[in-house]
């Protein structure tokens, strides 16, 4: 039986030549495409996959909140980020949002199957980075000051999308909240990571390399 796979990428030329290789395997077949993060959202929901290989930079809900999201109502899906980030904060933040694994885009279609076949034996995959560090060694690189560990799911997303420049009406759409519940997470956020306004968190993703181009 062929794994059944989501992917999800926002460059049509991209998503299908990851597509096409994986599928020329004989191993896969793709299941459901989406170009947004909202798209994946109601994918994930609705569409039976074995695994999702997910893009982090995508438009309307980004790839950490996309990830955040699909948990909460799909605990067991098994998630791989798809990602051009090879900085440690980046990698450690999608693990510990709870994907399984990490894979860079210029990773070949073998290398691409081989972590997908990790995880569907329910093991987790995560590479070193360009540096050298460690990326599943929480300790390794570890940046001063307080981490996003210290948020909950929902702080996080919200994190996430300030840091994108999304407005307190805009994230209460995307989280279906009211204005003053997204707003009250704001406030929560700003003060566990230790910051006065949008700007430090701004500045406290970068330091993180948690900002997408």
């Amino acid at each position: 039986m062929m794994i059944r796979l989501i992917l999800a990428d926002d460059h049509t030329l991209v998503r299908n030549a990851i597509a096409q290789a994986l599928e020329a395997t004989g191993q896969f077949r793709v299941v459901c495409q989406c170009a947004d993060g909202t798209e994946l959202y109601q994918a994930a929901l609705n569409v039976a996959a074995d695994v999702i290989l997910m893009d982090i930079s995508m438009p309307k809900m980004n790839g950490f909140v996309a990830l955040d999201k699909i948990l909460q109502q799909r605990p067991d899906s098994k998630i791989i980020a798809l990602s051009m980030h090879n900085e440690m904060e980046y990698i450690d933040a999608i693990r510990r949002g709870g994907a399984r694994g990490y894979v860079f885009k210029d990773a070949t279609t073998e290398q691409l199957t081989q972590v997908i076949l990790r995880v569907i034996g329910g093991k987790t995959w995560f590479p070193q980075t360009a540096n050298g560090s460690d990326a599943t060694n929480p300790a390794a690189g570890e940046t001063a000051g307080p981490s996003l560990d210290v948020l909950t799911r929902r702080e996080r997303e919200v994190f996430f999308l300030v840091v994108a420049g999304r407005s307190t009406r805009e994230i209460a759409n995307l989280l279906a909240m009211s204005p003053k519940t997204a707003e009250n997470h704001r406030g929560k956020v700003l003060r566990k990571l230790s910051a006065s306004n949008t700007v430090e968190l701004i500045h406290f993703a970068a330091k993180r390399g948690l900002l997408e181009p």
